[in-house]
């Protein structure tokens, strides 16, 4: 089986692969193979050995494809988890409960609304207007402590169906490079864990805590400066939905 992936999120893969493997999951880090080599003389009922002795060492190859490959083994027994790629299933994904992880092909797409060059020259003259920014040497320094474009989260989502699916995916775990974001609206398959279910409305996106790196007491700050926040609104839509933890997404 082959794996081209597209997005891991190892800190997920860490936490789910130690609760789905019940406490079993062992990290080789080394492997010590040895080989005899030799023959036998033998006299009457007298056998003498003659070998030598090799051993062999190495370090356990162990990148995100092998981890993702080990993490699905280990859930195939579990009651938790359902796959909708293997046998037919015998629930709908929009039955999944909390807690659940799941295995599907789901197109993901991001919402029209995001825009991250907009979002961060709006907000960069917000912080201004706020008085949060001071001097040249402090506002670079601000500036990337605010924008730490690695952590920014993409809002993400599917409404094919009559529950829409969604969830926020860390930038720093994508494995393909921003011009290639639109492999993810492709048919591929996404591994993930049921957070929270949604009945009447959801919020997608919150740019003031999806999109920037502040502490509580600067985020009040801001979102008492801002008041009518325009295109810093968040994205909020009126519908059931389910949001999930995406641990990989992989064709």
């Amino acid at each position: 089986m082959f794996y081209n992936l597209i997005y891991f999120d190892e800190n997920l893969y860490d936490t789910y692969y130690t609760f789905a493997s019940a406490g079993q999951a062992v990290q080789f880090n080394e492997i010590e193979s040895q080989t005899d080599k030799g023959g036998q003389l033998g006299f009457n009922d007298t056998h003498v050995g003659l070998g030598k002795t090799s051993v062999i060492k190495g370090e356990i190859i162990n990148n995100a494809a092998s981890k993702l490959i080990s993490l699905e083994r280990s859930l195939v027994d579990n009651d938790f988890y359902v796959d909708f790629e293997g046998e037919t299933p015998f629930r709908h994904i929009g039955d999944l409960s909390r807690r659940m992880i799941f295995r599907a092909a789901l197109p993901l797409r991001i919402h029209a609304s995001f825009d991250m060059y907009e979002l961060t020259k709006l907000m960069k003259d917000k912080l201004e207007e706020a008085g949060f920014m001071g001097t040249k040497s402090d506002d670079v320094e601000l500036f990337n402590m605010v924008f730490d474009f690695d952590k920014i989260k993409l809002p993400v989502y599917n409404d094919d169906m009559d529950t829409i699916i969604f969830s926020r995916l860390h930038k720093d775990c994508l494995l393909i490079e921003e011009n290639e974001l639109g492999e993810l609206e492709e048919d591929n398959i996404i591994l993930a864990k049921v957070k929270k279910t949604h009945e009447r409305q959801f919020t997608l996106f919150d740019p003031l805590k999806d999109f920037i790196n502040l502490n509580t007491e600067l985020q009040r700050r801001l979102e008492q400066s801002i008041g009518d926040k325009g295109i810093l609104a968040p994205i909020t839509v009126s519908s059931e939905a389910i949001e999930i933890e995406i641990i990989a997404i992989y064709s």
